[in-house]
């Protein structure tokens, strides 16, 4: 009889599996909402081009500014640990919009809404380290900007 030892995960690895996780989610996001559908409905998903492109750019702002946080959590440095809650909080829904918001549905205004809630608190907190790091200054801003493109939406 064989016994396997199993090496423990250590914090570094998970750490970046997550953010590995993180990007492949956002890139078959993205993938999906600029699929040329123009020959099936020739305007569908036109209507809010503006909120599909804004929550696309708060989405990789986003994934940008969990990256950096889990750098700074590799050197030891956890000041950015509510920053990485938020933005973790943030992409699912912003990537949600951006689908939501190309394919026109019904449901966009509710999501817009709960995604406006998610891009304050993310863009509070970004807004915090902004001076110091530019991943937060760039997602803070693209926080500023979705809530701008969903405003008309809730």
């Amino acid at each position: 009889m064989t016994t396997q030892t199993q090496s423990p995960v250590n914090r570094r690895q998970l750490l970046t599996a997550g953010a590995s996780a993180a990007l492949v989610a956002t890139f078959a996001a993205d993938l999906f909402a600029a699929e040329d559908h123009s020959g099936h409905h020739a305007n569908h998903g036109n209507q809010h081009r503006s909120v599909v492109a804004a929550a696309r750019e708060c989405a990789t702002e986003a994934i940008n500014c969990l990256s950096h946080c889990l750098m700074q959590f590799q050197s030891g440095d956890t000041s950015l640990a509510v920053c990485a809650t938020r933005v973790t909080e943030l992409i699912p829904l912003a990537q949600a919009l951006t689908q939501l918001a190309s394919m026109n549905s019904p449901l966009l205004a509710k999501l817009a809404s709960v995604c406006v809630e998610a891009c304050k608190s993310c863009e509070t907190e970004c807004r915090k380290h902004a001076d110091k790091h530019a991943a937060c200054k760039a997602c803070a801003d693209a926080c500023a900007a979705c809530i701008k493109a969903c405003q008309p939406l809730v």
